[in-house]
């Protein structure tokens, strides 16, 4: 059984994937009366207005805690979890200090309780598909990758403060950041430049890193694109034997249920575009499938390891040293 902190988008999308997996929502904690009620209503489980309380109350019922809520209190709520010696999934990011996250992860592993970040493009198909054709050399050589993700800003104040969301580099712009060096291992070096919103937040990014194997790759990350702009993601990876694109492109906003469409093609020197219609399940609902049975088995996470969390968010660090001084970081 599970506890979730925080009722808002995400923890909704999270609850409705655990009622499709038959795991029981033991309690949610939300300091909004009408979160909570609309939420017990939804998934028939106990509410609190607090987190704190919620834990001292289930703690015996559940395994795990999903931590749903904004990007400044993770850190609280993974503290609070492990207090209570719990199995913990956090919505990304971790957190912005590495420091925190760093030494996160080693409590975590003194306690045998697991972490996991939840970056939900690691289950996403068509990304899975992109890695699995890489693994298998049907680019060949490969001699660029670029990714892309447009989206306007979500209606939460929170969202707008960097100190508290770390802005649009750690709130959009991780995702791709983080697929890639899921991708590629090992960063030797990064250069970003872009533009920052009227407060101070790193919401206009163009990145590049280039990965100690050799490849290169490109991303950009628009957290604030024009009203009305669908929310749009890309990826290419483009080799001497093959090239694939992704494309998604949904409603207007993040939190907008909008018509989706999204297309995945495989183009082969010499042959015929293939295009990929991949029936999976929800993303993030294998995401959460996968935690669920890390803890079941007893097995550390492996998509989603402790080792390649650091290394996200050092990586974004060093993004954001590039973009305050211009100049190119070499990864440490």
């Amino acid at each position: 059984m599970v506890a979730i902190i925080g009722g808002g988008f995400i923890s909704n999308i999270h609850a409705q994937c655990y009622k499709n997996l038959g795991i029981k929502i033991e309690a949610m904690a939300d300091i909004s009366e009408k979160v909570r009620q609309e939420f017990e209503e939804k998934y028939n489980c106990k509410t609190y207005s607090s987190a704190e309380v919620m834990l001292e109350n289930v703690s015996d019922n559940i395994d795990l805690v999903d931590i749903c809520a904004p990007t400044f209190l993770h850190e609280e709520f993974i503290l609070l979890a492990l207090k209570h010696n719990k199995h913990v999934i956090c919505e990304k990011p971790l957190s912005i200090n590495i420091d925190f996250v760093e030494n996160i992860i080693d409590k975590f592993e003194n306690n045998n309780r697991y972490l996991m970040t939840a970056q939900v493009l690691r289950f996403w198909a068509e990304y899975v598909k992109i890695k699995e054709w890489i693994e298998e050399g049907v680019f060949g050589n490969i001699k660029l990758v670029s990714a892309m993700r447009l989206a306007q800003h979500p209606k939460s104040e929170w969202f707008y403060n960097p100190k508290k969301s770390g802005g649009g580099i750690f709130e959009l712009h991780i995702h791709d950041i983080d697929f890639l060096c899921y991708l590629f291992g090992n960063v030797k070096e990064v250069y970003a430049n872009g533009s920052k919103d009227e407060n101070e937040s790193w919401d206009f990014i163009n990145s590049s890193i280039k990965f100690k194997n050799g490849i290169s790759a490109s991303a950009q990350g628009i957290f604030g694109i024009t009203d009305n702009y669908p929310f749009t993601a890309n990826m290419k990876v483009i080799g001497d034997k093959a090239t694939a694109e992704y494309s998604l492109s949904a409603g207007v906003n993040l939190d907008s249920n909008g018509k989706q469409s999204n297309s995945l093609i495989l183009y082969r020197k010499g042959k015929e575009p293939i295009i990929e219609n991949i029936k999976s399940k929800d993303a993030y609902e294998l995401e959460l499938e996968y935690f669920i049975n890390c803890v079941k088995n007893n097995k550390k996470p492996e998509i989603v390891s402790l080792d390649s969390i650091k290394r996200t968010i050092k990586t974004i660090n060093c993004l954001i040293e590039s973009l305050e001084s211009g100049n190119i970081v070499k990864f440490n």
